[in-house]
């Protein structure tokens, strides 16, 4: 279980719950004042002065010889200052509070994923740890089933020696244990197949041996009580729900920029070069911004945003209507699998008791080879057929779990040991 936090589909989802986590930090940072430092160097195309040349023409006129005033100069060609600045928004309509909201509601929604991620793999783990016991035990009954058969064959050739049964007899024996070694094959790659699958969901090499044994899982809640704890917190109505709040913050952010955004903004000089004494050390003031015509753009943004609202909901609606019948059709699955599981588990025994009394009848003379190849068929057929209701059932129990959000449940119940099972070799 603690491995599938490694995977890379959890870690995605864990990234974009980290990602989520960084936008309500900013969104948040939005209420705060932001203090900043600016510089500006530059040079203009000539000095600033002011021009005596009026009072030098009377000066002149006074005494030519007296010598012409110089321009005093107010500003060189080149300056250079740096300030502190603070911008702080006191009123913004509503829109800083949306964005807030809507990044919480962001942050639902991703968790939500997540945890919708960790149930699908929760659900796959269950699957694949438990399908390599089900396919190491699927081989077991094909390994019984081909040394029964050899038995099988070295007491039709014994008899067929002796006289008591015809060589069509020896034959029919032969070819049942190659079919049976043929499927014995086969059994050998599923196994492998499996095995590869869980090393892969875990990612782990070299493969995993599992030991907890497939435990029975109990009886289910009533279809309704499922169905209410489905509705109150199954993954996919969380996130539906979280991004119809963020479809609604974007309605009351987009009803905001008919209000003026009103801050408080000031500056104090730290540093001059070249500047005339008149230019003040600080400044504060407040800035207002209202717009009065923007080509109905505002009114355009309100509709867009009350059309996603709208589409959120019905989308929400629309989803607790599929979890129900999700949870109805995954409660009456696991029924028929519990069901199937019983009919298995009688079959096999009457299965292995036909094939008890076909191996006497036949090494007494009186039964044929064909009858107990039958039979041997039949009761693999039986017990191959009880370890996929068990599995089934299982998975049935586990998906049924995981819709109405009880995976905490599913993780206690495949945590534990299950019980000591009978071998399916003999």
């Amino acid at each position: 279980m603690a491995r599938l936090e490694r995977n890379p589909s959890f870690e995605a989802s864990a990234a974009q719950r980290a990602g989520a986590d960084a936008a309500h930090d900013t969104a948040r940072a939005l209420r705060y004042p932001h203090i900043g430092l600016s510089g500006v160097y530059g040079r203009f195309s000539d000095p600033v002065e002011i021009d005596l040349g009026p009072l030098n023409d009377l000066i002149h006129l006074i005494d030519p010889q007296l010598p012409a005033l110089p321009n005093p100069v107010l500003q060189p060609e080149r300056f250079a200052f740096a300030m502190a600045t603070v911008t702080w928004p006191v009123f913004t309509g509503g829109r800083i509070d949306a964005a807030r909201q809507a990044t919480a509601a962001g942050q639902r929604s991703a968790q939500a994923k997540q945890d919708a991620t960790r149930n699908a793999l929760v659900l796959d783990l269950v699957a694949r740890y438990h399908g390599v016991t089900i396919a190491e035990r699927a081989a077991s009954v094909q390994d019984g089933m081909v040394e029964s058969l050899r038995e099988h064959l070295r007491n039709a050739r014994a008899l067929e020696g002796e006289g008591q049964i015809a060589a069509a007899e020896r034959m029919r024996a032969e070819v049942a244990l190659a079919q049976a070694e043929a499927a014995q094959q086969q059994r050998r790659h599923a196994l492998q197949l499996a095995r590869a699958g869980l090393a892969n969901l875990l990612g782990v090499d070299p493969q995993v041996e599992p030991v907890t044994a497939l435990a029975e899982p109990p009886p289910p809640e009533a279809q309704t009580d499922l169905q209410t704890a489905a509705l109150a917190s199954h993954p996919v109505l969380q996130q539906l729900a979280a991004l119809a709040e963020q479809a609604e913050q974007g309605v009351r952010a987009a009803r905001a920029e008919y209000w003026p955004t009103i801050a408080v903004v000031g500056g104090y000089e730290v540093y001059n070069y070249q500047l005339p004494e008149l230019i003040p050390e600080w400044t504060v003031g407040v800035n207002l911004t209202m717009p009065l015509f923007d080509g109905g753009a505002r009114r355009a943004k309100v509709a867009g945003a009350r059309a996603q609202w709208d589409e959120a909901k019905a989308l929400q609606r629309e989803a607790g209507d599929r979890i129900r019948l999700l949870v109805q059709e995954r409660y009456l699955a696991q029924d028929d699998a519990r069901r199937r599981l019983d009919v298995a588990v009688r079959t096999e025994t009457l299965a292995s008791e036909s094939l008890r009394l076909q191996k006497v009848a036949f090494r007494e003379g009186v039964g044929r080879s064909v009858d107990v190849v039958d039979a041997e068929n039949a009761l693999a057929t039986a017990r191959l057929a009880r370890l996929a209701a068990r599995y089934d059932s299982a998975l049935a129990w586990t998906a049924l779990m995981l819709a109405a959000g009880r995976r905490l449940e599913v993780e206690r119940v495949f945590s534990r040991p299950g019980p000591e099972v009978e071998s399916d070799a003999s």
